[in-house]
């Protein structure tokens, strides 16, 4: 199954990256992108998602260059600019960005890898 990512305005917060099914994607500031670290791991994978690919990744609106993958126990999780890609098991339709902010490390991914600084 191919993954796709695009990136999306979401209201109030301009441009995110999401997948296929419009869900916002998220990025974790105890991670690291050079070179891409993932540290959410255990109980932290119960609320956070990781993105985990096999096949080729499509993109709508985001540098393909900047995709990539980490190990992560037999998997590998998509990154964008070496950040390892999360959803958030409280975002449950299209655009929601429930974990924005979550911890002062959760926020969603900006297409050139950047965290979403706003809060709404």
């Amino acid at each position: 199954m191919t993954v796709t990512v695009r990136a999306e305005a979401v209201k109030g917060a301009g441009r995110v990256v999401t997948d296929d099914q419009g869900m916002v994607l998220y990025r974790y500031g105890m991670d690291r992108p050079s070179p891409s670290k993932w540290t959410c791991a255990g109980a932290c994978t119960r609320m956070w998602r990781p993105v985990i690919v096999e096949d080729p990744v499509r993109t709508t609106g985001v540098d393909k260059n900047l995709l990539g993958t980490v190990h992560r126990k037999g998997m590998k999780q998509l990154t964008l600019a070496g950040w390892p890609l999360y959803r958030y098991v409280g975002d449950v339709k299209a655009g929601q960005m429930n974990g924005q902010g979550k911890d002062k490390e959760w926020y969603a991914i900006t297409p050139s890898g950047g965290a979403l600084l706003v809060t709404g």
